[in-house]
């Protein structure tokens, strides 16, 4: 049988990014909300302008991938502040905050215990800054912050680090929840 070499690229293509969260709490701690990337691309950074999040944890990582993964300091994706490596789990979590960014790059197999980075954004350089897709708070309803006006989503992430619910959000961002 005979694969056809457009379906052998697209499948090969089918998962080309992960996604990384901010949270507010340590140890990855989902309950008190935060911000996420959904398919979030290699070097590129997820990140804020200010705020202080204790952890990050990047999931939905395919276990053959083999990818060094970065907590940023200071602003977006300011300074590296941690570094560590994901080869054959589909998640991790970084734990030794305040971080304001996220980002990861592949790196390949050289030899046992070696690895050398494919492409750009290594812990020295600067990566691509996206901003979040999502915030999520401590309940874990999830709004969708794209299109969101700068002082709406201000209002929204001041709510999510005072701990807030879906029950203590003002009816107007009732248009940007993303349903379960």
């Amino acid at each position: 049988m005979q694969l056809n070499l457009t379906v052998l690229l697209g499948l090969t293509a089918s998962v080309s990014a992960i996604d990384a969260s901010l949270r507010v709490r340590g140890n990855c701690d989902s309950r008190s909300g935060g911000h996420t990337c959904t398919n979030l691309n290699p070097n590129t950074c997820c990140g804020v302008p200010s705020g202080s999040y204790s952890s990050l944890v990047f999931y939905a990582v395919p276990t053959n991938w083999f990818i060094e993964i970065r907590g940023h300091e200071g602003g977006n994706c300011g300074r590296v502040k941690t570094v560590d490596t994901i080869s054959g789990a589909t998640e991790k979590c970084l734990n030794n905050g305040p971080y304001t960014g996220a980002g990861y790059s592949f790196l390949s197999r050289k030899r046992e215990g070696e690895h050398i980075q494919e492409g750009a954004c290594s812990a020295s350089e600067t990566c691509i800054p996206v901003k979040p897709d999502q915030l999520f708070l401590a309940d874990g309803q999830k709004y969708n912050i794209v299109d969101m006006d700068t002082g709406l989503l201000e209002e929204l992430t001041g709510l999510m680090e005072n701990g807030s619910i879906t029950a203590d959000i003002p009816e107007v961002f009732k248009a940007f929840e993303i349903s379960a």
